[in-house]
């Protein structure tokens, strides 16, 4: 929603009204100089006592004129009023005045620390006078925030002064976007320095963190004293998995339960991954594999990889296994390594996106056959009883899935054995 189309009075009456269809407002300043002072009162009184907006996204001003800026300050300042919103987004600019940079900080004190509503915002901030304000603000909260997503390397500030201030208040999910090398390494030494921090859920979402903000990032990790509930972190570079796995091989504990991984893999990189799942004494709960370009062969040779390692120690694959693209070299050793969990921990799920029909075909054929192998009655006894998460399952294929479901997996065994072998002789 552009301040200027909020000049549409109807649109405006219907915020006002606290108009139901109305859930998420985002402001956009740049047409700031058209904006009366009134017009900011009025809309601020709207979004301040409007129970159903609950996503408020605003960007300050890049205007010079103090003029312009009497009525932003105002807005600011009946936005605190509200207590229903629980996703707020800002962003700072480095065009805007300083001064007002660290009164927008200040102003919005309140709106983080009185609305118990908020669990999730969204900052880029430029001014360490703003960060120290936030930072004061989300330490005195009551409750703690759910997440914070952080959008440059100087934000990553933020997160060090509300340790310092208020070790609990540190939000229990933290995404990153866009920080950069210089982030990526403001970001390995905050974790290092708060070694068991109450962050449950870290998403780096950067490709441009080089390989040594990566490497010291896996390894803050590795030593925390409880390891993290999930990850997710990507990178373009070929090294990536590696240092990643070797940052994880003294304390294979610690990796995540929760693994997503984007980009490069290779082959050293999913047989390096592999040796370190091996090692953990629980399997993963779920692992997400996606690769960075469409037809990425190093990619491809990195999955095979890793699903080699997994088939010769099937107790240690990960319960859900998803990747993003299918190939045919897949096929093979994710057989094996399906084949091979009747008595073991169990895979619970496989999911890959497969785009090709005949490819689709073969691969819900295949995995068919080892949730029942109907070549003899030993080989049906010995087929796959646990898996359970096939995506786009065909009708056969679902009915086995759905009969793995049951928790008494000697039943299953011996009803596919009977429908299989004798249920027509009778």
């Amino acid at each position: 929603l552009l301040f200027r189309m909020i000049l549409n009075q109807d649109l405006l009456r219907r915020i006002e009204a606290n108009d139901p269809n109305f859930d998420a407002v985002s402001i956009d300043t740049r047409d700031i100089a058209e904006v009366s002072y009134e017009l900011f009162d009025r809309v601020g009184h709207a979004l301040a006592y409007n129970t159903n907006i609950q996503e408020l996204a605003l960007n300050i001003p890049k205007s010079k004129d103090r003029a312009d800026l009497v009525g932003w300050l105002r807005f600011l300042e009946l936005i605190g009023r509200n207590r229903s919103i629980t996703y707020f987004h800002y962003i700072s600019a480095s065009a805007a005045v300083k001064s007002l940079r660290v009164d927008s900080a200040r102003l919005l004190l309140q709106f983080f620390e009185r609305n118990g509503a908020l669990e999730s915002i969204s900052l880029k901030i430029i001014d360490p006078d703003e960060a120290e304000a936030f930072a004061s603000a989300l330490a005195n909260r009551e409750t703690t925030l759910g997440r914070i997503v952080i959008h440059d390397a100087n934000s990553i500030e933020l997160l060090r002064l509300i340790f310092e201030k208020n070790p609990a208040a540190i939000p229990k999910q933290v995404r990153t976007r866009h920080i950069g090398n210089e982030g990526g390494e403001a970001l390995a030494r905050f974790l290092e320095s708060a070694n068991n921090v109450g962050i449950r859920k870290l998403n780096i979402f950067d490709i441009e963190i080089g390989p040594r903000g990566l490497l010291r990032i896996a390894r803050a990790l590795a030593r925390r004293d409880s390891p993290l509930d999930s990850l997710r972190i990507s990178s373009s570079s070929d090294s990536f998995l590696v240092n990643f796995a070797v940052a994880f091989r003294e304390n294979p504990d610690s990796l995540p339960n929760k693994l997503n991984l984007w980009g490069h893999i290779c082959e050293a990189g999913g047989r390096a991954l592999g040796t370190v799942l091996v090692r953990r004494g629980t399997p993963l709960e779920y692992l997400f594999l996606h690769a960075q370009n469409e037809g990425d062969h190093s990619w491809v040779l990195g999955v095979v990889a890793l699903l080699q390692v997994l088939g010769d120690n099937p107790s240690k694959s990960p319960k859900i296994l998803i990747l993003e693209e299918f190939h045919n070299d897949f096929m093979e050793p994710m057989e094996r390594l399906l084949q091979n969990q009747m008595c073991s921990q169990e895979v619970l799920g496989v999911l890959c996106n497969i785009q090709d029909t005949e490819d689709r075909s073969n691969f819900q054929r295949r995995m068919t056959s080892v949730c029942c192998n109907e070549t003899s009655i030993s080989t049906t006894y010995e087929s796959n009883h646990r898996l359970i998460h096939i995506h786009n399952a065909c009708p056969q294929l679902d009915h086995y899935l759905t009969m793995n479901g049951n928790p008494d997996k000697k039943k299953v065994t011996c009803i596919k054995v009977y429908d299989t072998h004798f249920a027509r002789n009778f």
